[in-house]
Formats: C-alpha cells, sequence, structure tokens
C-alpha cells in the first residue's frame, strides 16, 4: 500500500507515518518543512506544500492508494478554515489522479447528538470548542459532497500517545468510552480502515 499523509508532521500525522512503515508500506508525507519529521526509511519520501497549494498536493499524492488529511490547527478561536480548504485543495488532486479513498481527522462535534442535532448545536457544547467543530463540520460537509470513498473521524479530547489498540468505533454518533482517544490510536484505526473499508461514506465516532 501507498498513502499520501497530508500534515504528516502533527501530532496524528506523525503517527501515522511511523506505524504505516513499521507495516512496510510506502509513505509521501507532505507538510511545509520535512526537518519537522525526523524519519529516515527508505519507504518515506517527503513533498514540501501548504494546504493551499493543489499542484504540490497533486504531486505528492500521484501514484498513492489513499490520501489521509491530518491536518489540525492549535488555534481553535481563531481562523479554522485551513481543515475545510485544505481539503478542498486534496480533492481536484485525487481527482485529476483518479484516487478514490480519503480519510479525514475532525472532532467530535461533527457527529450526531441525535438524528436531527449535531454535537456542536447542543445548548450546552463548551463555548471554546464551537469555533473549531465548526471547521470540522465544514471538512464533513465538503466530503459528503463529493464521489470519493471517504471517512470522516471524530475524535473527543486527543492526547498525544502511543496506540494502546483498545478503543470503542461507533458510526456517526459517540461511541462508549472515556472521552479521549490516544493519537496513535487513531492512527492504528486509520491504517486498519484503509484495509477494511468498513466505514466508507460516513462519520465515525472514536474513543478509547
Amino acid at each position: 500500500m501507498k498513502i499520501s499523509v497530508i500534515g504528516a508532521n502533527g501530532r496524528t500525522g506523525k503517527h501515522i507515518v511511523e506505524q504505516a512503515l513499521a507495516k512496510g508500506w510506502q509513505v509521501v508525507a507532505y507538510l511545509r518543512n520535512k526537518e519537522k519529521l525526523p524519519i529516515e526509511n527508505s519507504n518515506l519520501s517527503f513533498v514540501e506544500g501548504d494546504a493551499y497549494d493543489t499542484a504540490k498536493i497533486s504531486e505528492a499524492i500521484q501514484d498513492s492508494d489513499a490520501v489521509i488529511s491530518a491536518l489540525g490547527q492549535s488555534n481553535i478561536t481563531g481562523d479554522v478554515s485551513l481543515m475545510s480548504d485544505g481539503m478542498k485543495h486534496i480533492i481536484p488532486a485525487m481527482e485529476k489522479h483518479h484516487i478514490k479513498r480519503v480519510i479525514a481527522v475532525g472532532g467530535l462535534g461533527a457527529l450526531q447528538a441525535n438524528e436531527t442535532t449535531l454535537i456542536k448545536d447542543l445548548p450546552d457544547f463548551p463555548a471554546a470548542y464551537k469555533n473549531v467543530s465548526e471547521g470540522h463540520f465544514k471538512v464533513f460537509d465538503v466530503l459528503r459532497k463529493t464521489n470519493l470513498d471517504w471517512t470522516f473521524i471524530c475524535c473527543p479530547d486527543l492526547p498525544d500517545g502511543e496506540k494502546t489498540g483498545a478503543y470503542h468505533l461507533r458510526k456517526d454518533f459517540v461511541p462508549k468510552g472515556e472521552g479521549k482517544i490516544f493519537t496513535g490510536d487513531v492512527a492504528d484505526f486509520i491504517l486498519k480502515e484503509l484495509e477494511a473499508n468498513q466505514y466508507l461514506k460516513t462519520r465515525v465516532g472514536i474513543s478509547n
């Protein structure tokens, strides 16, 4: 398998890269500065660019079997359009190269609280996370309007940590669990889902 990881030097992205390489997969890391990901492996290559550069993204993903967007933003109260804007540049590059499979990482707020209401729209949803949750929902909204084989992973609190392999999943809704998910476990699920294709064209809640 050959995958391209957009945002490869982020907290989740680096785990995706490391775990994919451990499986013997070929990985293209797309990031602004390759020095931010000090990993050497014969199956790892780098393309430098940002989330708005369709030409560079196209260069990175050509010949890939799947694309993973691990784009995130540390400033969750400011402009969070990077995530959805990045996806809007990834999609045409995928279409150009006839790549169908994409997995993106977002947050809990984009899941359903019930059949008609999103978690981010609940009256008691924390105000501090409202803005970034709107950004995550926009990524989901962009994906669901495509013909791609997409999966949108919706994470609760996301501490950095190695995979445990112990986590719960649920389509469209919040799964049972501890209300957190380690970055290493998100990476573990992504790679398993690329092989299993059990959650095509849907959101997936995940929690340890």
